[in-house]
């Protein structure tokens, strides 16, 4: 029995949770899977009530002290093979072969603005959970590289398994186009960028590069969680009026569509584990203009337009250079939409369950 930690599948985690719900998906049918769930909490973990799958009741988060002692008392109970958790706050003692998946390294990027406190408690979360991993899980060869240079690992505990791309991102129908347009009051052609406003996402640079745009530019819009802590994005894009919108949180049902609509995606962060919504982009068939970073670059390969996210004034100058340019608009969407469809679920639990034979081999 593989044991899969699904406490974070719940919105206050909608990165992790996210990636928790769609391998627990694939990985029900292949495997006998346990998960382990937080019976005090509700929301989108009800989802996975449905799956092929044994539910644990673990009554603790995990950022709880208690999970320590009960969730090794659990496991201890289950007779089982591995137990992975998707996060970093986890039992350190689990008492049995452990995976655990590391994300990125975002809270320690310079331009994240995390306090050094919260920086050094971050860092050695992770060094606890390598501590008690026989193997870590990352989503891509650049975050791979990053934690080896941060933690000193070596090469052999840690592995990238790739996530796989849900279903529903694919180019919507055109009743879904015209549900979604009338649902979020679109625009005819728009720029679309999602993502939360903490400042690696660089969403101030990229309205100042919006900014240096003609004014007949297709207005821009900016769709994700709002950090209360961070208030510049809002000041920025006010400054411009009705030519950038932010829409807060989108409805699931209506996000594939959000991105299929738009005349290019552009995705200006500074640092990203992965890169989740560049993928369903270009899953969506949005044509992707983002930030030249090795991730980014890894996600999208061929597939994307990429520009210096450090310099505004490039950013600029690249969004001008592709937003009339027809045959590359079609030329990319084409080539990211091939690249998409690359990144399965089916792919990246089979890599999985690899993964978790090893763990268990004498």
């Amino acid at each position: 029995m593989i044991v899969l930690d699904a406490r974070t599948a719940t919105p206050h985690y909608p990165g992790v949770g996210r990636y928790t719900r769609e391998l627990a998906r694939a990985l029900a049918p292949v495997t006998e899977l346990a998960l382990i769930v937080n019976p005090l909490q509700s929301g989108l973990e009800r989802e996975l009530w449905s799956l092929p799958a044994r539910r644990v009741s673990v009554p603790h988060a995990p950022r709880s002290v208690a999970q320590q002692w009960a969730l090794p008392s659990r496991l201890r109970g289950l007779n089982a093979l591995v137990y992975h958790s998707p996060f970093y706050l986890m039992p350190y003692m689990p008492g049995l072969p452990t995976v655990v998946t590391a994300f990125d390294l975002i809270p320690l990027h310079p331009a994240s603005g995390t306090p050094r406190s919260q920086q050094t408690a971050y860092a050695l979360a992770h060094r606890l959970a390598f501590m008690s991993a026989r193997r870590i899980v990352t989503l891509s060869d650049a975050s791979r590289q990053a934690f080896i240079e941060r933690f000193g690992l070596r090469d052999e505990r840690i592995v990238t398994v790739a996530p796989g791309l849900t279903s529903r991102f694919a180019p919507p129908e055109p009743e879904d186009l015209r549900n979604a347009r009338q649902k979020l009051n679109l625009p005819g052609q728009y720029l679309l960028s999602v993502g939360i406003n903490k400042p690696h996402k660089n969403l101030v640079a990229l309205v100042q590069a919006y900014a240096r745009l003609p004014v007949d530019a297709p207005p821009l819009l900016i769709c994700g969680p709002q950090d209360s802590r961070y208030l510049e994005v809002r000041a920025a894009a006010a400054q411009l009026g009705s030519r950038v919108r932010l829409l807060g949180r989108v409805p699931d049902d209506l996000l594939p569509a959000l991105y299929g609509g738009a005349h290019w995606y552009v995705h200006p962060a500074l640092a990203e584990g992965f890169g989740f919504p560049v993928l369903e982009a270009m899953g969506c068939g949005a044509p992707v203009v983002c930030s030249d970073i090795p991730v980014l670059r890894e996600v999208t390969q061929n597939g994307a337009v990429y520009f210096d996210p450090n310099d505004s004034e490039a950013m600029a100058a690249t969004l001008r250079q592709v937003l009339d340019d027809t045959p590359l608009r079609q030329a990319v969407a084409e080539r990211g939409l091939k690249r998409a469809r690359y990144f399965t679920w089916d792919r990246a639990a089979e890599r999985m369950l690899n993964l978790y034979a090893q763990v268990c081999a004498p």
